[in-house]
């Protein structure tokens, strides 16, 4: 069996792939027609240390490429949905707003922008339970005032007494 030889520019390409895919290796490689062990083998190094730099200038250009492609993909899948509103059955309409959906996603990880967001949210405590905080708090400052206050012992100063040391040398 012959060892194929991958040239950077296809090399800049699967790496396009892999990151439009999400990073799924199998998904990667039955796309682009290669052994997912090679894939396999070639995403660790990825994920390790990042593409080498002497394929930035290929994957910027892939990435461009794919991007362009896609959008092209998305606007059509767009014009095709609005076309086929009026008259269009349910499963139709879900299959091309699918196609969108997934180009969206494959456009947004190509150009390196988030796919997923998630939200926090922070929660004051009632007003009722801030009062009671906040009087625990004091109470506590207070306890600990009175604590320290006890075990203060106050000490006078001591006299002190200096001897003058008259000059020997006369």
């Amino acid at each position: 069996m012959a060892r194929t030889e991958w040239t950077d520019e296809a090399r800049a390409a699967v790496y396009v792939s892999w990151i439009a895919n999400e990073k799924n290796v199998r998904k990667t490689a039955r796309e682009v027609g290669m052994p997912t062990n090679t894939l396999t083998y070639w995403a660790k190094g990825w994920e390790k240390n990042g593409p080498p730099e002497h394929l930035n200038t290929k994957i910027t250009n892939n990435a461009y490429e794919f991007i362009h492609h896609a959008s092209r993909v998305r606007e059509n899948a767009m014009l095709k949905l609005e076309e086929l509103i009026p008259q269009a059955e349910v499963r139709q309409l879900s299959a091309i707003a699918t196609v969108v959906g997934i180009m969206d996603d494959k456009i947004r990880l190509a150009t390196g922008l988030a796919t997923k967001r998630s939200e926090t949210v922070h929660v004051l405590p009632s007003k009722e339970d801030m009062k009671e905080l906040m009087s625990g708090f004091a109470e506590g400052l207070v306890s600990s005032a009175e604590d320290r206050a006890a075990e203060t012992i106050l000490i006078e100063p001591a006299s002190v007494t200096v001897n003058k040391i008259s000059d020997q040398s006369e």
